[in-house]
């Protein structure tokens, strides 16, 4: 009996191929491999032909040294804090990411099995994770695909980076940054192109008219609409080209209640053909997205509104080549008046949820300074909402607020639940609705409202502890 019979009955199966009687010097151990199926005994028989075939062989030349041995880390996480990461990421993301610039700032690491873990918990965190992982973990992890994003993450920051001090050149020195941006242009991908033509438009110049000729011949049909555009946009022939265009285009009529209709014109060459079959692309879209908004209304004499109506109602798309006039800064609220607002609010049983949210909102700090009185009357307030109205959006952002800002020593008491009340009946229900069914549903319904109140509470307490516990444990230690 040889390991190729063996192989030879495994792959007919033995189903259909009786195993071989053994033979050879090993005929008496091969019988007394165990074994109660012909698979149990080929696979035991195969192991033990195996283990004979490899003994008493030269060891070979290894293929490659062994891995070098990489030195512990010299300061990884103490086990407290490492123990409370997992739950924090549970709590709130944003919780999490605050915890590791903790870690981050007193020069602690992680190891392969944190890291591992808490990416599995919260994708978002891979950069943090990557960049805090000790030397032993970013060896162990080299090759896993945590790897790769955080290097794709590294590499968008990058990016981003450089976008901003190119918008801060453009500030300072817009003859050097347009020549920036041209040498920059030419090694981009597409995508990156139209980041860089992004930034053109926020604050178009006259210097960016050579990138502008540039990116009206690039591949990209998008690119080259979006270039073709801008330089409408720069005083010069075609921008008053367009202009004389644009009454012929937009007809106005009416003086007090003004109606705008679109009529057809030929487009200038200069913007390019608009592409077939694009649902987004055609010569009003270009001829609109060719002049600055502001002056499409001056020659126009229409309101933004005005504009606004009558483009959405011929198509949704049209507005995407308007730019909506920057509303005007609100002036921030005094903080004591902002406090006494959140302070009445919050005392009123009947208050709804979007308006404690701005209160909230408009004091703009934390809510960790304020007294503690007020804190828990918030608290408090936010869940009999969730038992009145059910986890709107305006309730879950309060909510998480409520866990990234309240004290973390705050006790707030669990939520009393609310008496079920049957609110009026429609005049009206559907066809597949009784009256008993809707009641059902009424009921059910404040069912959820209360255990919402409820699970919010305990989601909201267990933040606080976490955060507490976590503040303690920075504490705690005696080597920063």
């Amino acid at each position: 009996m040889t390991l190729p019979d063996l192989a030879a009955v495994a792959a007919r199966g033995t189903s259909r191929a009786e195993l071989p009687a053994p033979t050879g010097a090993l005929a008496p151990a091969l019988s007394r491999v165990p074994g109660d199926t012909p698979e149990a005994q080929l696979l035991g028989r195969a192991a033990l032909l195996g283990l004979h075939a490899r003994a008493g062989a030269p060891l070979l030349a290894a293929a490659a040294p062994p891995p070098t041995t990489l030195p512990a880390p010299a300061r990884p996480l103490p086990p407290a804090l490492a123990a409370l990461l997992p739950g924090l990421v549970s709590a709130d993301t944003a919780l999490a990411v605050q915890a590791l610039g903790d870690v981050a700032a007193r020069g602690w690491t992680l190891n392969a099995v944190q890291v591992l873990t808490l990416h599995r918990q919260e994708a978002d965190l891979t950069p943090a994770l990557w960049r805090l992982a000790d030397a032993r973990a970013q060896a162990t992890l080299d090759t896993h695909p945590l790897h790769t994003a955080a290097q794709k993450a590294e590499a968008a920051a990058a990016w981003t980076a450089q976008l901003d001090a190119l918008a801060g050149e453009r500030q300072r020195d817009p003859v050097q940054a347009a020549a920036t941006l041209q040498t920059l242009w030419a090694e981009q991908a597409a995508d990156r192109r139209k980041e860089l033509l992004a930034l053109v438009r926020r604050d178009l110049r006259p210097e960016d008219r050579p990138l502008l000729d540039t990116a009206a011949r690039d591949r990209s049909p998008e690119i080259q609409k979006g270039a073709r555009q801008l330089l409408g946009h720069l005083p010069g022939p075609l921008q008053a080209e367009v202009l004389a265009l644009l009454p012929q285009a937009v007809k106005v009529s009416g003086l007090l209640k003004k109606k705008i209709t679109f009529a057809a014109f030929d487009l200038p060459a200069a913007l390019g053909k608009p592409r077939a079959g694009q649902y987004d692309d055609s010569d009003l879209h270009r001829l609109l997205g060719a002049l600055p908004t502001p002056l499409i209304l001056k020659t126009l004499r229409v309101s933004w509104e005005e504009l606004q109506k009558a483009v959405k109602a011929a198509h949704w798309s049209l507005l995407q080549e308007l730019e909506e006039p920057p509303q005007p800064i609100p002036t921030p609220p005094n903080p004591d008046v902002a406090r006494a607002r959140l302070r009445d609010l919050a005392g009123q049983p009947k208050v709804s949820a979007d308006k404690l949210l701005e209160a909230v909102q408009a004091l703009g700090t934390s809510l960790e300074t304020e007294a503690p009185a007020l804190q828990t009357a918030l608290a408090s307030r936010t869940l009999d909402l969730l038992g009145r109205e059910g986890l709107t959006w305006q309730a879950r952002d309060l909510t998480t607020r409520l866990r990234r800002t309240l004290s973390p020593d705050l006790t707030v008491p669990p939520p009393e639940p609310l008496p079920f009340q049957l609110p009026p009946m429609p005049k009206k229900l559907p066809s597949w609705q009784t009256p008993a069914d809707w009641e059902d549903s009424q009921r059910q319904t404040h069912a959820h409202q209360q255990q919402a109140a409820l699970q919010t509470w305990r989601e909201l307490m267990g933040a606080l502890r976490l955060r507490r516990e976590w503040r303690d444990a920075l504490s705690a230690r005696n080597d920063l």
